[in-house]
């Protein structure tokens, strides 16, 4: 089969942005392909509960986030498929009730998966005959495991049934994206279409018109300029009016309601919020408020704690340096007069402490915090 493919929209978008040079546009071929690990989470694998890796308090497998949740549910499986909310839990994080399975050597066979769809495969022997059942059920989240990560701030005082009626699948992937290089393999198929025919002509227009700068957080992306996304407002794609159109940075879009699917890396989040220090926006944050609209979506749970605990609000995005005053790491929250902060990633943790600070991961802040936050109360 032919294809036959027109650059002329593309082009046409280059001329409205004015660049000092244009490129040359190369069309190749790259064959690619999906790993068979990604398929086998789509579907869920058999895993036993020692094969999950917990280092971060969320639960992963071989680098992917996943969820845990035990698939054989006897002889009520069909009781489940019409009742959800009557059968086993599911995990995502290394919470009170797996520690305490591990400790009593309990590794039944579980199952990982990624299916943001919140549709789990599950099987059992009938009541009756005892012949194997299977089919799909909506089943309902671990409550300890929403206590392990303060999600949305349940064990710091937020409404805890809300939080655990209205939890989103697609919505906690996103919240942790930063914390994995791997997204769902449902992850784009979630993603709202709808755009009209001439969206890349009215967004890249509507860009350039906001001089490239994201009309919620004011953050100059001209260099950066793909990092600009034009949101609709009312939610429908092909209402192009100008009062239906925002000019957001991805991290603002992604935090908008109902963009749940949106998984933001953790290089964007930090280039955005490294552009804002530079453009003195992260300057005299004054409220909790800021904080949660600037932050890191991963380190939620630990404002949300920071503030149910009346500590004293931290700087995001700081940047350590080392006795040569050379840049050392990033830690997305930091309280530089105790040299004291919360990081994602591993690596700036070990430079951090190399430079003298106090640095720990989300999980251990809030495993920690209630009896050893004092100095950071205010």
């Amino acid at each position: 089969m032919k294809l036959s493919i027109s650059f002329k929209n593309l082009n046409a978008a280059i001329e409205l942005m004015e660049p000092k040079k244009k490129g040359d546009f190369n069309l190749e071929f790259v064959e690619t392909s999906i790993e068979k690990l990604d398929l086998e989470l789509a579907k869920g694998k058999d895993v036993e509960l020692k094969d999950v890796d917990v280092d971060s308090g969320l639960l992963s497998y071989k680098g992917r986030q996943v969820l845990l949740y035990i698939k054989d549910h006897g002889s009520v499986v069909q009781n489940v498929i019409r009742k959800p909310e009557t059968g086993n839990k599911f995990h995502v994080a290394d919470c009170s009730k797996l520690k305490s399975m591990r400790s009593e050597g309990r590794f039944e066979r579980y199952v990982v998966i990624n299916d943001t769809s919140g549709e789990f495969p599950i099987s059992g022997a009938s009541y009756y005959g005892g012949h194997q059942e299977e089919g799909k059920a909506k089943l309902k989240i671990c409550k300890f495991c929403l206590g392990q990560l303060n999600y949305q701030g349940y064990s710091s005082g937020n409404d805890r049934h809300a939080i655990f009626d209205g939890f989103d699948m697609a919505e906690f992937f996103s919240t942790y994206s930063s914390f994995f290089p791997h997204l769902p393999s449902r992850q784009a198929e979630t993603a709202e279409t709808g755009y009209s025919e001439d969206w890349s002509k009215v967004s890249s227009h509507y860009r350039v018109d906001k001089i490239f700068t994201c009309e919620q957080c004011n953050v100059s992306l001209k260099a950066h300029r793909h990092l600009l996304h034009v949101h609709h407002i009312n939610g429908v794609k092909s209402d192009n009016r100008p009062k239906n159109l925002k000019a957001l940075c991805i991290d603002c879009h992604s935090k908008e309601p109902l963009h749940s699917h949106m998984a933001v890396s953790h290089t964007e989040r930090q280039l955005i919020n490294k552009l804002r220090s530079e453009q003195s926006l992260l300057e005299d944050l004054g409220n909790w408020q800021s904080l949660f609209d600037y932050a890191d979506p991963g380190v939620h749970g630990v404002l949300h704690a920071c503030k149910h605990s009346h500590l004293r609000m931290p700087e995001i995005n700081h940047f350590v340096t080392d006795r040569f005053g050379d840049f050392s790491a990033r830690l997305e929250l930091a309280w530089p007069d105790v040299k004291f902060g919360v990081a994602i990633s591993e690596h700036d943790i070990e430079d951090a402490r190399e430079s003298g600070w106090e640095a720990v991961t989300v999980n251990d802040f809030l495993l920690n915090y209630r009896t050893q936050a004092n100095y950071l109360r205010a």
